[in-house]
C-alpha cells in the first residue's frame, strides 16, 4: 500500500514527514511525499520522492497515484491558486484521502452555531466585507477582534479598541506586539479598506481569555481517529502568550505550558465545572462536525476559558500542528506518527466491505 504525503512546498512538513516515513516500515506499508504541482492528472503519475526505508532518505521519483493521501497543505491567508485546486479535486476523485478537510472559518461557524448541543460555545461571529461594517461593530461593543476566515497560527488577527484619541489597532507578529493609533475616523476607514481588499474578514467581540497575569491564554487539544474509527485525544496543552497580548499562538511569540504546571499557576481557572464542559465539547464536536462536512482525520480544538469561567470554542482545526503536544508530551509522538497508517488501513478494510 503506498501512502502519499502531501505539502505546500518540498521543504514543508518535511521533518514530520520523514519521522512518519521512518514509522511506515512497522506497518509494512511504503511513502511517498509530493506537492500538488506534481500532480500529472493526464499521465494519472505524481512526481515527487519516495522514502527508502533501508537508507531511510528520499530518492525522487515518479509514481502511480498513490493510494492513500495525507494532505498537508497549508494556502495562506487565501484560498489556493484554482490550477491547485483543480489537481487536488482530481486527486480526490482518483485516490482516498484520510481525511477531506473543512472549509473557512465562517462555513464552519454558521453551520455548528445552529446545534443545540454546541451553540453555546460559539462567541457570536459576522462576516464583514466593507470597512464601515467593521467600524459599526466598534461603535457597539468598544474592543473588537477581527481575524481572516481563512487564517492559521495567529496571523492577520488584529484586536480594535476605541480609546479618548480614537482607535488603537493592535496586533502581535513574532512575538512582538504592534499598536497603530487612528486619530479620525476616515484614517481607520482607510486601513480597513487596504485590509479588506486582500482577505476577507470575520469580527468578533474580544473575549477577555486572560490569566491573573493579564497573559492571554488557550487550551489546544489534538485529536485523530484510530484503527477503529474512533476519535482519541492526543495531547493537550496551554498556550500563553505575551502579557497585555492578543493571541496565545506559538508562531506569534507564544509559550507551551503543561495542563498541570498551568493550573498550579491558575488554580481558579479549570474547574471541574470547565473540564466536564471540554469532556462534552470533545464527545460532540468531532462527530458533529464530520456529519456536518465531510470524513475527517485529525482535528486542533482550541478552546478559550474567559474570567467569568465561560468556555469559548475559538477555532477548530483540520490540519493541526503539533508542536504544543511534541514539546509537553513526546511521549505521544509515536502514536500521532503511526495514525495515518492506522487509518489507512481501516479505510481500506471498511471500503472494501462497503464495495468501493
Amino acid at each position: 500500500m503506498l501512502i502519499g504525503l502531501m505539502a505546500t512546498s518540498d521543504s514543508h512538513e518535511n521533518q514530520y514527514f520523514t519521522e512518519i516515513a521512518k514509522t511506515a516500515k512497522s506497518y509494512n506499508m511504503n511513502v511517498c511525499k509530493f506537492t500538488p504541482e506534481n500532480i500529472d492528472s493526464d499521465l494519472k503519475k505524481v512526481r515527487g520522492e519516495r522514502f527508502d526505508a533501508d537508507k531511510e532518505m528520499w530518492i525522487a521519483a515518479s509514481f502511480n497515484i498513490p493510494d492513500y493521501i495525507y494532505d498537508r497543505c497549508f494556502h495562506g491567508l487565501s484560498r489556493q491558486p484554482s490550477e491547485i485546486r483543480t489537481k487536488i479535486n482530481w486527486l480526490k476523485d482518483h485516490s482516498t484521502f484520510l481525511g477531506l478537510g473543512l472549509p473557512g472559518k465562517w462555513e464552519v461557524y454558521q453551520t455548528l452555531k445552529k446545534h443545540p448541543l454546541l451553540q453555546a460555545f460559539f462567541p457570536e461571529t459576522v462576516q464583514v466585507s466593507a470597512s464601515e461594517e467593521i467600524i459599526g461593530h466598534l461603535e457597539c461593543l468598544d474592543k473588537i477582534i477581527i481575524k481572516p476566515e481563512f487564517g492559521a497560527g495567529g496571523t492577520g488577527i488584529y484586536l480594535l479598541s476605541k480609546n479618548d484619541d480614537g482607535t488603537l489597532v493592535s496586533t502581535t507578529k513574532k512575538g512582538t506586539k504592534y499598536d497603530r493609533q487612528f486619530t479620525s475616523t476616515s484614517q481607520l476607514n482607510k486601513w480597513l479598506q487596504q485590509l479588506l481588499k486582500r482577505y476577507k474578514y470575520l469580527c468578533q467581540p474580544y473575549l477577555e481569555l486572560c490569566n491573573q497575569e493579564n497573559e492571554p491564554f488557550d487550551l489546544r487539544i489534538l485529536l485523530q481517529k484510530n484503527e477503529k474509527n474512533q476519535w482519541v485525544e492526543r495531547g493537550r496543552g496551554i498556550r500563553t502568550g505575551q502579557k497585555d497580548g492578543i493571541t496565545s499562538n506559538l508562531a506569534t511569540g507564544g509559550e507551551a505550558l503543561t495542563l498541570d504546571t498551568f493550573i498550579k499557576k491558575n488554580p481558579e481557572t479549570i474547574s471541574i465545572a470547565v473540564e466536564q464542559k471540554i469532556q462534552h465539547i470533545l464527545r460532540t464536536l468531532p462527530a458533529e462536525t464530520e456529519a456536518m462536512f465531510e470524513r475527517l482525520f485529525e482535528l486542533g480544538i482550541d478552546l478559550g476559558i474567559d474570567k467569568k469561567g465561560q468556555l469559548w470554542i475559538l477555532d477548530i482545526n483540520s490540519k493541526p500542528g503539533r508542536k504544543i503536544i511534541q514539546a509537553l508530551q513526546p511521549e505521544t509522538m509515536k502514536h500521532i506518527l503511526g495514525a495515518p497508517f492506522e487509518y489507512s488501513q481501516y479505510l481500506a478494510n471498511h471500503l472494501q466491505k462497503a464495495g468501493e
